[in-house]
Order: C-alpha cells, then structure tokens, then sequence
C-alpha cells in the first residue's frame, strides 16, 4: 500500500480506511471542531471559585549558596497570600522522587535531593526559589518581583569538557564528581574484531542543546479536600498516570488520595512527563485551602524547562577496506543540566543511545561507553527520540564519514552492511529485536524515488557554474513501545470497552491526544474491530483513573491500541453470543457492520446494537438470555483487559517494535553566505501495519519540520558563565512552513509487526530525527570539494562559514 504526497501543501494519501468521510467528520466533531470555536478546556482555562494564582521567583544566577529570601515587600502588596521558600520544602513534603534508578543493575546512578524549589543553594539560571501565592496573576507575578534573594555566588560549570576537568567546582560535591551516571555497552570480542580491521575511522559529533517548547507551556491546577484529605490535579501532561504515582510519592500519601487529570494539551513531545511544577502547587493548595493555579510563562519555560540533546560522540569503527563495520568504539557524553532522574526522567536516554549506536547494520562487536555529565544548565527530560535519536544520528553519520573516506557511494555502504528481511526477526548485538522489515528495498525505493543518479549528474554539472549541491541519505530504525524496566515507563497499558445500555460504544484509556491523533486512531480501531457506526462511539481519556501510561516513546500504536483492541475484540465476542441467542442462529453465521448484528445468508434477520442493548439492561437478562449465557456473566457488556509486549515478556527487551525509513534529500549551499537552502525530500517509512495513513502523515511531516529545525536552527544557548542566551522564540529558531516550501515525497509500505494486536508500529519520533541527519549528509556532500566534515549542528551560515574557513586554512 503506498500513499504519496507532493509537497507539503498538496498531501494526498489512501484514504480506503473503514468509514471514510465519516471517521473525519466525527474527529471534525470530537477534536477539530470544539477546538476551532473555542471550545477547549486547556488547564487555563479552568477557573474555580476563589482561587489563588501562583507565580515563581527564579534565580539570575547560574551557581550559588542562597544566603536569605526577604519576602517582606511582596507581603506589603495588597492580595498576596503566601510567599513559600525552599527552606519551608523540607518540613512539608518528600524529596522528589527517583524517576529513573539503574543502581541495582550496578550502573553509576546517583541521585540528588531536590524539591520543587530550591532549598539552599542555586545550581541553574531560572532554578525557582519561592513561590508567590496572591488573588490573581498580576499580583502574583508583580509580588513575585519584589522578593528579594541574597546570593552567594560559586563558580560555574557551563560545559560537559569543563565538567570533566579535574579541577572543576562540584555541583553535588558529595558525588565527588559531575557524572550523574554512566552506562557501558561491551562485548568480550571487542580487542579481538576491532584488531582484524583493515583501517580505523574517527570521527566526532555534536549536537546542540534543544527542546520541544510546546506551543502550551506547562501549567496545573491544584484543588485539595482537607474533608476526604485528597487532592486533584488538572494538569498539561501527557501521563496522568505517572503523575497520580509521582505526586503521591513526593506529597507522602497514597495514589489513591491523588487524581490527575490532563485537560487539553497544547503539545508535548516528552517535555510534560515532569511533575514538580504539580507537586508545588498541591503542597500550596493544601497550605491555602484554596485551589491553586500556576502556569508557567513562556520566559520560564525557555529557561527553566526541560532540554534535551546537547550531545558530544567521540568515535572509531573498525572497517575493511571492502566497506564492512566491523567494530565500533565510541565515547558519549550527554550534558544533563543540573540532572535527568527527578525533575525530569532525561538521565536514562544515554542507554538506548547507546545500544542504538548499531542501527540497521550487522556490527560484530562495540565498545560504548555513555556518561551523563551534570552542569549550570535546566534540567534533562525525554524529548522525542529519547536517546535512540543519538545513536540513530551516529550510525548514520558514521556510515557517511566511511564512504568518503573509502571512495564509495553513501548507499553502498550501506547496502553490504544491511541486515537482510530474511534474517528477521533478528536478535541484535545490542539485544534489540527486531521484529519485521525489509531495509534494503526502502533504502532501494528512497533512492529511485530520488533519482540519486540523476541528481549526482547534476551536481557536477552545477559545480562546474561554482553552484554546490549535494545528496543525503540515511536509513534509521524506530524502537518504539518502551517498556523500561526501574523508571516510571515501566510499559504497562490496559483499556476499558463497554457498551452502554443506548448502545453507544465506550473507551476509557490513558491515551491522551495531544496533537498525535490518538482520538482519531481510537475511534477508527473500535469502529472496524466491534463493527460500529463511528458516531456510535464514545473516547473518554486524560484521568489517572483510567489504566495506562499515555503516549510516550511512539508506544501509542503499539501498547495503547493493542488494548484497546483487545477489549474490542472480547466486547464483540460477547455481542455475538448474545445476538445469537436473540437471532437464533450460530455465533459463526454472525457479522457485526453499521451498529448492527445480522446473519450473513440473511441479513433481514439483524438486531442493532440499540436493541440488543435495551432487551439485556432493561428488559433484564432472565427474559432475554439462556441460563448458560447468564452463567457466562456477558452483561455488562464492559471489558476491561491489560496488555503488556509478549516480545518483552518473552526476550526481556525494551522495545516492542521496530519502525524504520529510507531517507534522502538535495540541498543546496551557498560558499559565500553560508545559507543552505534544500530543494527536495524524499521519505519511504514502514511504520508496520499502517491503521491510518492521515494520523501517519501528519506524524511524518511534523517530525520532518522538526528535524530541519535541529539541523538547521534550533539551539538553546548559555554563555560561557551558564547564563542563558535562548530565553524567546526571537533566539530560539523554528521552522515555519515558509521554510518548508519544497517537495517531499513520501511512501509507505507495509510489514506488520508480529508483537502487536493489529501489526502497527510506532511512527512519531522516527521523522524529528531521520530528517536531521539526512539534511546533515546532504551538507557535506555539497561542501565534498572543499573537504568539510560537518561535526555539528545546527548547520546556521556562520556554522558552514566556520567550516570552509577552518578548511581553507589547512
């Protein structure tokens, strides 16, 4: 099955998918619509009665004791409630949990104990160290600039090189060093293979530090009932459900007394997996009585956000002069800001970074060692890709920098060091599974639907007028369906289906939408599965009450609707038995279509799921059914079921699937300016069985817009001091659709997963980072005559002026 659009403005794709124009309407109904007229319940838009408004003080200096908080002249302004410090945490709450702890498999872990405001000493520019609680915003955060903090300022640490120096000032002296935590992937062959290699090849990469910024900053209200001593939580997260376990464990209560529940969310992209900012406002919530609304500002959330990114590889692959990789060395160092496990779970990424390292590539033998280095900069939280982004960036840039150096062409390095489709399901190095796929016709699709032949014609002819064009490509894979073991993604995932006594078809899961198109999925799945009209279909979502972990690691397609499924599937089960009761006739003669049971050699024999509904619940089940079907306990008609990766179960590892696509692109660079400017894209995925190729569309468009911005644009900069530079959008470069006007083309094909219900895989981080390494090679194969290795992103002008003067000087 391909779909295939031409341009980003001109997107046409399948649309054979069950119900058509219908599902659309309903999704336009549902979603679209309500959001459109301004019918959205974002967290600030909720207003309670008499509540109070929460603004934060935020420090100005990177590193430093605090010596003493004066809150006196924010209490002189009329409307100030309270004024909490960090001194006053301690006494009121739990550290904030571990979200993250890999010391019991004898990792390097350490964890530092930090509340929601700092308690005595500074370690980022933008750390809280108050909070102002008043009777609306504005006093809120005009009081908030009249508390007064006296610092005692400590040197900064404002790199991972500086961090590792031995002299360098501790940010948590009792480590004895800024190392966090550190992973090592080893096989015992590794001296042996990397010795038989014919030549070494080095090579390092960088990546600048960045973020989703979510269009929605993070934000929650606070309400807690000192009569049933429980707390509720209105939040913008992406997992009510890791909220519910992490605010009850910091507040020192039971889950039980906690309720989190996500109102629209305006974004996520793994920045709103993060709950100090609830946890704050639940301990002020209980000290008011009065719900307590604190919403971050835009300023905030560039300085005391969660980041992510910010890489360094240094690394040396083992090669035959025939084009084999045979063993690759490589040293990661990943600059977590002040930490990754408890305000944030960023710290884990630096493992699957580092079993990603192999990609697709039959690789005998590794030697990786990953070091999460803590420095003056915001904290580190998941950010799509979550660490498989790194190693995927790696790999690809390696196999491009091996090609150069051996006189090959890009895909045919590739292509002798692919692992074939008859190997799979293939049990990697690394440990990955997996699952299903064939990467050498991807690769092979991308490249004709590139005409690579042609455009390398081309470029030399343009070089001849002084005019650089150059070709990328890449072939990245997408573990998806994270079920990680001692952290907070632990990969449970259960859905609740029921048939109401109107007939309406019910779910209740944790599988938020927060622009991915999850609502639409949903409703798609159940209306296929149980054989219902779409308008006859019901999503609840967003409550920790509802079982499940949201979207996080592309685990939507996998875990979520692999329940959801599940329960549709026994809650059409049990429509059947009854019906056959009702219709007389063998379960097996039965069909389910439109919202309505009938037989299929006579379809004037049927009852609608209405019907059948109102002779069970009110006509009763004595009068309507056999004793062996009362027996069978089929009414209600409600199924709630559980679902956990049988791959994981089976093999213990992390990732249920694995999606993958063959990408390639021309860009083209102007010498003088630096400006790089890409003239088109092409984009073959298998994402496995493929439920809706509109949801599947906008994933890959998305990521694509994503990834250019990471490799052209997006950085979040500090000075040499640990001040932030990045504080707006006006420093912080995103990509618009004017800079996405140009071709892409994009193909599907489909290779159902054997680990999941229906075949699918996960598809929404894969593009956000196959684009940027793909826009990466392309560069530097424009810059070819001038010997330019791209070691970095983003690629701004003065990065490629930077690389063409440091050339032309050797």
């Amino acid at each position: 099955m391909v779909a295939r659009a031409s341009g980003v403005r001109e997107v046409s794709v399948d649309r054979r998918s069950h119900g058509g124009g219908e599902i659309e309407s309903w999704y336009l109904r549902e979603r679209v619509a309500r959001l459109i007229k301004g019918l959205g319940k974002f967290v600030d838009d909720l207003q309670f009665d008499e509540m109070y408004h929460c603004a934060l003080v935020t420090s100005n200096v990177p590193h430093a004791f605090i010596r003493s908080i004066d809150p006196s002249r924010a209490y002189r302004l009329p409307g100030v409630k309270r004024v909490l410090t960090g001194k006053e945490l301690p006494g009121m709450m739990n550290p904030l949990p571990m979200l993250a702890d890999y010391s019991e498999m004898g990792l390097v872990w350490r964890r530092p104990i930090v509340y929601p405001l700092a308690v005595d000493k500074i370690r980022f520019a933008g750390e809280p160290v108050a909070a102002v609680v008043a009777k609306d915003r504005y006093t809120a955060h005009d009081a908030a600039e009249l508390v007064e903090v006296d610092y005692e300022r400590l040197p900064p640490v404002s790199s991972v090189e500086a961090a590792l120096d031995e002299n360098a000032p501790l940010l948590y002296p009792e480590w004895g060093e800024n190392v966090q935590c550190r992973f090592e992937f080893k096989t015992p062959n590794f001296a042996e293979v990397f010795g038989t290699a014919d030549r070494v090849i080095r090579m390092e990469w960088r990546e600048a530090r960045q973020s989703g910024f979510p269009i929605e900053t993070r934000g929650c209200v606070a309400v807690y009932d000192k009569s049933s001593r429980r707390y509720q939580v209105f939040s913008s997260t992406q997992s009510p459900a890791m909220g519910r376990r992490v605010i009850a464990e910091a507040l020192g209560v039971r889950t039980s007394d906690v309720t989190v529940y996500a109102c629209d969310v305006g974004g996520g992209f793994g920045n709103k997996l993060n709950f100090s900012l609830e946890t704050l406002a639940c301990v002020l919530a209980k000290t008011c009585d009065r719900p307590v609304k604190l919403i971050e500002t835009r300023y905030q959330s560039f300085i005391m956000g969660p980041h992510q990114r910010d890489v360094l590889w240094r690394v040396e692959a083992g090669v035959t002069n025939s084009g084999l990789l045979l063993a690759i060395k490589g040293r990661l160092y990943v600059d977590l800001g002040v930490e990754g496990t408890v305000r944030g779970c960023g710290a884990p990424s630096i493992i699957p970074a580092s079993l990603s390292a192999v990609g697709a590539y039959r690789v005998k033998a590794v030697d990786i060692m990953a070091s999460g280095v803590v420095t003056n900069k915001s904290f580190y939280d998941a950010y799509r890709g979550y660490g498989k982004d790194k190693g995927a960036k790696m790999i690809e840039r390696l196999m491009n920098r091996i090609a150069i150096e051996l006189g090959m062409t890009p895909e045919e390095v590739r292509f002798r060091n692919l692992i074939g489709k008859e190997e799979l399901p293939y049990r990697q190095i690394n440990g990955y599974v997996y699952d299903s796929g064939d990467y050498r016709s991807c690769l092979e699709r991308a490249l004709r639907l590139l005409d690579v032949e042609g455009w390398r014609r081309t470029r030399e002819q343009l070089r001849l007028q002084g005019r650089y064009i150059g070709i990328g490509i890449s072939l990245c894979l997408e573990p998806a369906g994270g079920a990680i073991p001692y952290s907070i993604y632990s990969g449970y995932e259960g859905a609740r289906v029921r048939v109401s006594e109107d007939g309406v078809v019910e779910v209740y899961t944790n599988w938020i939408d927060i622009g991915q198109g999850s609502l639409y999925t949903i409703g798609k799945v159940v209306s296929d599965i149980i054989g219902v009209n779409i308008s006859d279909v019901k999503v609840h979502t967003g409550s920790s009450d509802y079982i499940g972990l949201g979207p996080y690691s592309s685990r939507g397609a996998s875990y979520s609707v692999s329940a959801i499924a599940k329960a549709s599937k026994a809650v059409r089960e049990r429509v059947l038995k009854i019906a056959s009761h009702l219709l007389e006739c063998r379960v097996e003669d039965l069909d389910v279509a439109d919202s309505k049971v009938f037989v299929r050699e006579d379809p004037t024999r049927a009852i609608t799921l209405k019907e059948l509904c109102k002779a069970v619940y009110f006509k009763g089940q004595q009068k309507t059914l056999s004793t062996e079907l009362m027996n069978e306990a089929l009414v209600p008609i409600d199924v709630t079921v559980s679902w956990f990766s049988p791959l994981t179960s089976k093999s213990l590892t992390t990732y249920t699937t694995v999606a993958y696509s063959a990408d390639t692109c021309v860009v083209e660079v102007d010498t003088a300016t630096g400006t790089v400017k890409i003239l088109r894209y092409v984009s073959v995925h298998d994402s496995g069985k493929i439920i809706d190729h509109n949801v599947v569309e906008g994933q890959v468009i998305g990521g694509l817009a994503q990834a250019i911005g990471g490799a052209l644009y997006e950085e979040v900069s500090y000075d040499e001091l640990s001040n932030p530079l990045t504080t707006s959008f006006v420093d912080y470069l995103i990509p618009s659709a004017k800079e996405l006007e140009f071709p892409i083309d994009l193909e599907y094909i489909e290779t159902p997963s054997p680990y999941t219900e229906l075949g699918a895989k996960g598809t929404g981080e894969l593009p956000a980072y196959s684009g940027t390494v793909t826009v990466v090679n392309a560069i530097e194969d424009a810059l070819g005559p001038f010997n330019v290795s791209v070691d970095s992103i983003p690629v701004k002008p003065q990065s490629v002026l930077r690389f063409l003067e440091h050339n032309i000087a050797l």
